[in-house]
Formats: C-alpha cells, sequence, structure tokens
C-alpha cells in the first residue's frame, strides 16, 4: 500500500482532515504495518490501550458488551472496513480497550502508537493546533447530540405523567 493511500485514508478522520500533508507522510512512514489473518485478535476488551488502528485493506469486527458484561450484557458486533480508524481515543489517555476486534478477512493496518502520534504533536506545534481544532468540533458536536437526547427525554417523560 502506497504512502498516498494511506494519507488519503487518514485524511478521511477528522481527527487528521487538517493536517498537512507532509506530516501525515511522516506519520504513515514511521507508523508500523501490522498484517492479520482471518480470525486473528488485533486486541481484546479490558486489555490496555495505547495505539490506534487503521484499516488499510480488509475487514475486521469489533464486538463490544452493551450493558454489564458480568450480569451477562447484551453482545454487539459491528463491521469494520478499508479506512476506519480504531481506538483513537488510546492516542490521548490511558485506559482499557472497550471492545475485542478481530480480523474478519486478511487485514491490513496502520498501528500508531500513542508514543508516535504524541511525540509528532510535540515535535510539530502545528500538528498540535490542528488536533486541538478536530477535537474541539467533536466536543461540539457530542454536546449537541446530548442536548438534543435530554430534549427528546424531556419530551417523552412529560408525555408519559
Amino acid at each position: 500500500m502506497s504512502l498516498k493511500t494511506i494519507i488519503s485514508l487518514l485524511q478521511r478522520h477528522d481527527l487528521f482532515a487538517d493536517l498537512d500533508p507532509v506530516r501525515l507522510e511522516v506519520l504513515a512512514f514511521t507508523a508500523e504495518r501490522p498484517a492479520f489473518e482471518p480470525g486473528e485478535t488485533l486486541f481484546e476488551a479490558g486489555a490496555p490501550a495505547s495505539d490506534a488502528y487503521l484499516i488499510v485493506e480488509g475487514q475486521a469486527v469489533m464486538m463490544a458488551h452493551v450493558g454489564h458484561e458480568t450480569r451477562g450484557g447484551e453482545k454487539r458486533a459491528l463491521r469494520l472496513d478499508r479506512g476506519d480508524l480504531i481506538g483513537e481515543t488510546a492516542l490521548f489517555h490511558e485506559g482499557g480497550r472497550r471492545s475485542t476486534v478481530r480480523a474478519a478477512s486478511p487485514l491490513q493496518t496502520l498501528r500508531i502508537s500513542r508514543y508516535l502520534f504524541q511525540r509528532l504533536l510535540e515535535e510539530f506545534p502545528e500538528m498540535a493546533g490542528a488536533v486541538a481544532r478536530a477535537l474541539s468540533r467533536r466536543l461540539d458536536t457530542v454536546g449537541r447530540e446530548i442536548a438534543e437526547l435530554s430534549r427528546d427525554m424531556a419530551e417523552k417523560t412529560g408525555r408519559q405523567e
């Protein structure tokens, strides 16, 4: 897979959309490119999260529990395709994985470690600014969605009384 193709896949994501293509080329060139066979696990729920994966070729399945896992929560599966970015919150803070991801077909990925990502943000301050703008847009969107859900819940609660 060419660097140009990987850069265009990265640019689809708001996190990377405003970044200079030269900086994305550095990221794409320095990140690891692990491959997985069908059925192989990229990561398990509960495992420490320290990197994100970009699907360059192939498909994967994300399996997550809805509700309390210890109480037999319902399992949900989501199909992931070329260009999907998985686990990007790991680029910003430590935590555990909330889902399990397995390859559904031969899978080519770009693994972006938190260390690499944060090192690039330190070395290229304009990159940090672009990422901050992307995160600000995400927070704004989430805030609007929460307000909308709150209004919907208030309307439903008001109708039931």
